[in-house]
């Protein structure tokens, strides 16, 4: 996938993560896109966090029948897809800065005063020297492995991103806002980075590529005549300079290096000189401007960007996603499944048994039905006594809130363990926590406390452990579960 794709991805994952009551998009509709896209995939196929070709293909053809269905939707969906963006580089900017180069490069190259074309007073022979350090540099960039490029570089993303969500936490909290930022802007900010780099090495082609113009601009109305003069070098060492300057650019050319002409255009305070034609050294200077500066800088750019597209699809794929897929895949799979759910000491509302459907279908397939059977408190032995499962799929629910006990609770889940054992060896076995009524009273770390309470009481017996909140947050499972 290109960026856009991956951005259409990662707007849906957000909008669906943070939207977890189904506002924006109901359930059946995400149910409907997962049904037409999926091409047979199923949640048990959905190996661990990253995504494989077979899940990212899912992905990105259900994010984009979300997005043709999307129009026409509820005018407040469209507005927060929209408002979903990252900060990326435009294109405007980057020819503009090309053509700036280019006119510099054009105007910094003098072949000299009195129709002389200086060999070593040109601005090129500093350009050649800057281009020679930073290609170098360039290719160590590239080169580098791109995990440790990333240790090195993306610190700055990691932080403008986390800078910009705490800045829009503070200001009005947006669940999907959240969400997309913390997937999308690091990924958005490595990119716009590499993106830099590549348009600069582009930008010192176009730099060097406006040179060129001017070596041939400035010597079609004149005539020049080549010279050199210096402080430093005299005629071996001018030689010697020379021909190791323009050796690449004259096995590319075809061209032989005068270099027998050097020590008679030496140009020396009171001694005469006879300057050479100058067209020969000019063909020589552009040949190297071409070999040494123009070609490197255009194959870092494009190794850079090849390097881009490969380091954000490595880096996307691993954003945990096996979860969310399988979630995805859970909601449109199962056959009409009946699970059986066993309430302790509750009476529910129709609000807390949406919570607890969808999470029920999370867990064991969208077409799975729950049926709820009350267990009054006190009367628990007596239930467990007379209990008799229906099928291999059970979920005992319990208030999140109520401190458990050994003699009560857990005692109960073994004893209606025990007898679901007698009829399916191999059972299903759920221990739902109510927390519909505490994600806006309770501090996260009271209710992860209590979560650990109730994960230490049912150790051993067996039970996978759900937690279901309504804090924008629908039902969430435990790390791990608890058997």
């Amino acid at each position: 996938m290109i960026w856009n794709d991956w951005l259409r991805v990662l707007r849906w994952r957000a909008l669906e993560e943070g939207d977890a009551d189904g506002k924006l998009v109901n359930m059946e509709r995400r149910r409907e896109a997962t049904a037409h896209t999926r091409a047979g995939l199923t949640s048990e196929e959905v190996k661990g966090d990253a995504l494989d070709d077979r899940t990212t293909s899912f992905v990105e053809k259900r994010s984009a029948w979300l997005d043709a269905e999307a129009v026409g939707w509820r005018g407040d969906l469209i507005r927060e897809l929209e408002s979903l963006r990252v900060p990326q580089g435009k294109w405007s900017w980057a020819v503009a800065g090309w053509i700036a180069a280019m006119v510099a490069g054009y105007w910094m190259t003098d072949l000299g005063q009195e129709r002389e074309f200086n060999l070593l007073a040109l601005p090129l022979v500093g350009l050649l020297a800057w281009n020679v350090v930073v290609i170098v540099l360039g290719v160590l960039c590239e080169l580098m492995p791109s995990h440790t490029l990333a240790g090195r570089g993306g610190w700055l993303a990691e932080l403008l991103a986390h800078g910009v969500s705490r800045a829009r936490k503070s200001k009005e909290p947006n669940a999907v806002q959240d969400r997309f930022t913390e997937l999308a802007w690091p990924l958005a900010w490595r990119r716009l980075q590499a993106r830099m780099r590549a348009w600069l090495h582009v930008g010192a082609a176009m730099l060097a590529l406006g040179g060129v113009v001017a070596l041939y601009a400035r010597g079609w109305s004149k005539e020049y005549r080549a010279v050199w003069e210096s402080t430093l070098l005299r005629k071996e060492g001018a030689q010697a300079f020379f021909g190791t300057l323009f050796k690449p650019a004259s096995r590319v050319l075809g061209r032989e290096i005068p270099l027998d002409e050097v020590p008679d255009m030496w140009r020396r305070a009171g001694e005469p000189v006879s300057p050479a034609p100058a067209l020969p050294w000019i063909h020589l200077y552009a040949g190297t401007l071409l070999v040494l500066v123009i070609v490197p800088r255009l194959a870092l750019a494009g190794i850079g960007v090849a390097r881009i597209h490969r380091g954000m699809a490595k880096r996307a794929r691993q954003l945990s996603w096996g979860p969310y897929v399988r979630r995805l895949l859970n909601a449109v799979e199962g056959g009409g499944e009946r699970v059986e759910v066993l309430v302790h000491g509750m009476d529910p509302t129709a609000s807390q048994r949406e919570v607890w459907d969808r999470g029920i279908r999370e867990r064991f397939g969208g077409l799975a039905k729950s049926e709820y059977t009350r267990i009054p408190a006190g009367d628990e032995d007596d239930f467990a006594a007379l209990w008799q499962p229906t099928g291999a799929m059970l979920v005992m629910l319990f208030n999140m809130a109520t401190t458990p006990e050994a003699e009560v609770q857990r005692r109960l889940v073994n004893d209606i363990r025990q007898r679901l054992l007698t009829k399916h060896p191999e059972p299903e076995f759920v221990i739902l926590l109510d927390g519909t009524s505490l994600g806006g009273r309770w501090p996260e770390d009271k209710i992860a406390g209590r979560e650990r309470l109730w994960s230490q009481m049912m150790e051993g017996l067996g039970a996978e452990v759900i937690v279901a909140l309504r804090k924008d947050t629908g039902v969430r499972m435990l790390p791990e579960s608890v058997k």
